[in-house]
């Protein structure tokens, strides 16, 4: 009988001693977060939130704010959603959970996207440090429409983002980044055109991209409080696209200055890829008097690997534009986050 009350009273003060945990716990989350928005504010930001509340006892930190909007002066980047919730074990505080709600509004310097999505959830494992290191996440959605305030449309059936810290020997941070869509549908009236010159399905079916980039600076807090790490290096190890007929993969390393502008070549292979020409001709993005001149040098490169439908050539970035070879493109994507 002894035995049983030493028993019962040691279960008694654990239960009572994980309760207090879990308490000061959870208003260590919550005072933490108010404490992040204030100095937000008094760095000039809009940062506020209806509510904020943490429960899930007994072994959950589940945090809600409700009526959510940050905005950035200095980048013009901001985000406002009616919910949004950081979900954790008590026992494993750095391994987050993010969850979406189905609407949300996303700003950025030149446009503002609203985004609608059945499903938009994602996993984060953060280093125990107080600049809370980005050591893995994954960011899935599902059934996502997005409308621009510069007049496009698009959606996706599926869509998953996954970054994870790359283990390496070199001084600035790398991470393995991997991208895939399913079922893409772009909409605008110049692109219906576009499609409709060669024939194109609404629906790119897949686009994919592996790569291994290596930043400026690692992502943590100060990627939301100060700036957005940008990318310095870029190895491309998969690209993928199909869109009906029209098929791309491509490999390649790129190097990117502070500026933004990439240095670098990629191997491309387009299957079908006059229409790919055609489609970048009508866009604007190869110019018309450049094109005579792109189109016969990529006959001559089809003919010379023996399947005139099927197009292995070296893409070029070079001061700011695309070539093939010596010719020119048009200019080249930079590489900058906002």
């Amino acid at each position: 009988m002894r035995n049983l009350t030493v028993f019962l009273l040691l279960l008694v003060f654990a239960a009572l001693g994980w309760g207090l945990y879990w308490f000061v716990g959870a208003q260590a989350t919550e005072r933490g977060l108010a404490a992040w928005f204030d100095a937000r504010r008094a760095e000039g930001w809009t940062a506020t939130a209806a509510t904020l509340d943490t429960n899930g006892f007994p072994n959950r930190f589940d945090t809600t704010f409700k009526t959510l909007e940050l905005t950035d002066p200095e980048t013009g980047v901001g985000w406002s959603a009616p919910w949004f919730q950081i979900l954790s074990l008590s026992y494993r505080p750095t391994e987050v959970i993010a969850v979406w709600p189905e609407e949300q509004e996303l700003r950025l310097p030149r446009e503002t996207l609203g985004v609608d999505a059945t499903r938009m959830i994602g996993s984060l494992a953060l280093g125990v440090t107080p600049a809370l290191p980005l050591q893995r996440l994954v960011i899935e959605g599902e059934a996502a429409d997005l409308a621009s305030s510069r007049g496009w449309t698009a959606a996706v059936a599926a869509a998953q983002v996954a970054l994870r810290e790359s283990p390496t020997e070199a001084d600035a941070p790398v991470y393995d980044l991997a991208v895939s869509l399913t079922d893409f549908a772009p909409d605008s009236a110049e692109l219906a055109r576009l499609r409709d010159l060669v024939g194109l399905p609404e629906v790119i079916e897949t686009l994919t991209a592996e790569l291994t980039v290596t930043f400026d600076k690692g992502w943590d807090i100060t990627a939301i409080e100060d700036r957005r790490p940008q990318p310095r290096a870029i190895e491309i190890t998969a690209l993928t696209a199909r869109w009906g007929d029209l098929a791309l993969a491509g490999t390649g390393q790129i190097a990117v200055d502070e500026t933004g502008i990439g240095t670098g070549e990629m191997a491309l292979e387009a299957t079908n890829w006059r229409d790919i020409v055609a489609l970048a001709e009508a866009s604007g993005a190869l110019p018309a008097n450049r094109a005579p001149l792109v189109r016969g040098a990529l006959e001559t490169l089809a003919s010379l690997a023996g399947d005139p439908e099927r197009l292995d050539v070296p893409l070029r970035f070079s001061r700011g534009f695309v070539l093939i070879g010596p010719v020119p493109l048009g200019a080249a994507p930079r590489f900058v986050l906002p």
